[in-house]
């Protein structure tokens, strides 16, 4: 049986969940207000958690997360063939987000996803409470590396142009010629682009150049980065360029997949317990209406809930595929994505065999 005592959402019938709900007028005042568009018409919105409460994050701001801070993500769009509203609400955990932040977050929500609603998702460090805040604040950012990259698992999907912008370390090792990298030096942003980049990685910087321009009310310049010198000067330092892609991209073509069975037992079925039940061919027969399955991708892991789960495997669902993510000595940045029965998206049924549909 799996070990959860140091999980971040190993917190769940704590007194820190029992302190997050004294706090639910926060919730209210979040998306309960006079007027309030949310629970009636299709949009997206995004709070941050902040002393136990959500913030709306400004809409120029969306698709930026920081490290150090959590989120809640509601998307809402129209049912097929119905007048009707079908709401997505997830939560985002930044790395370094502290433990009441997130545990308010996963409270908040009730379903966590990739967040797949975004054009460009660009992870940045910092947070609320530290020194790097948002460039708006009148102060001058750091410089960063950002590179830019679209997801192999995106590819033949309807997101297939999407690409994650994510901050590396400030270094030429951290360079590659299949990817396209933003130099952000606060008042000189500079792209540079390895040779074997793609022709969208390198559109995509350039409007996220443009956007930070923008936001900056043209207090940037853009240099292209083809002055070579100026570029590895700005970046501090310069060395020869490593072939190809990140190597986590390369790793996970050759990831074997998994599907793992929590389910419950014992008196008033208070024992949980975890088992492997099938490998690589994942087929959606293997999913049970009756318990609660752990599927891993590779690049992303996957918590499916049957519609018939007990409440103990509902609840703890989560936190199983977290101390998994762990156990196999994965990064945390592994997106986790808790799916109810019915609510699959084309990404899931993209890593099934032989995908029918449900």
């Amino acid at each position: 049986m799996i070990v959860l005592d140091d999980t971040n959402l190993a917190n769940f019938g704590s007194e820190l969940e029992r302190e997050h709900r004294k706090e639910e007028g926060a919730l209210e005042t979040a998306w309960n207000y006079e007027g309030s568009p949310i629970g009636h018409e299709t949009g997206l919105w995004i709070w941050r958690v902040q002393n136990f409460k959500l913030i709306a994050v400004p809409r120029n701001q969306y698709g930026k997360f920081y490290q150090g801070d959590s989120y809640v993500v509601l998307s809402s769009v129209k049912k097929e063939n119905s007048d009707g509203l079908i709401h997505h609400i997830h939560f985002w955990l930044g790395l370094e987000t502290t433990q009441d932040e997130a545990g308010t977050a996963a409270y908040k929500t009730v379903e966590l996803d990739d967040c797949n609603y975004f054009k460009q998702l660009t992870y940045l460090q910092g947070g609320f409470a530290s020194g790097f805040n948002h460039v708006e604040e009148e102060q001058e950012p750091p410089t960063r590396l950002l590179r830019v990259q679209r997801p192999k698992r995106l590819e033949g999907s309807r997101r297939q142009n999407a690409v994650v912008i994510s901050e590396c370390p400030l270094s030429y090792t951290s360079l590659r010629s299949g990817a396209v990298y933003v130099l952000d030096t606060g008042s000189v942003i500079y792209q540079w682009q390895g040779n074997k980049a793609s022709g969208i990685e390198r559109a995509k910087a350039a409007e996220f150049i443009a956007q930070l321009i923008s936001e900056r009310d043209g207090r940037a310049e853009q240099d292209s980065g083809d002055h070579q010198r100026e570029f590895f000067e700005a970046l501090g330092s310069e060395g020869e360029v490593e072939e190809g892609e990140e190597e986590e991209e390369e790793e996970e073509e050759e990831f074997e997949k998994r599907l793992l069975r929590l389910s419950s037992s014992g008196l008033f079925g208070m024992k949980l317990k975890m088992e492997l039940i099938g490998t690589e061919k994942i087929r959606k027969e293997m999913f049970e209406s009756d318990h609660v399955f752990i599927f891993d991708v590779g690049h992303q892991v996957y918590t499916w809930i049957g519609k018939h789960a007990s409440r103990k495997e509902r609840k703890h669902g989560l936190r199983y595929a977290q101390d998994y993510v762990k156990s196999t000595g994965r990064s945390s940045f592994t997106p986790i994505c808790q799916i109810i029965e019915g609510g699959e998206d084309e990404l899931f049924e993209a890593n099934l065999e032989g995908w029918q549909g449900w």
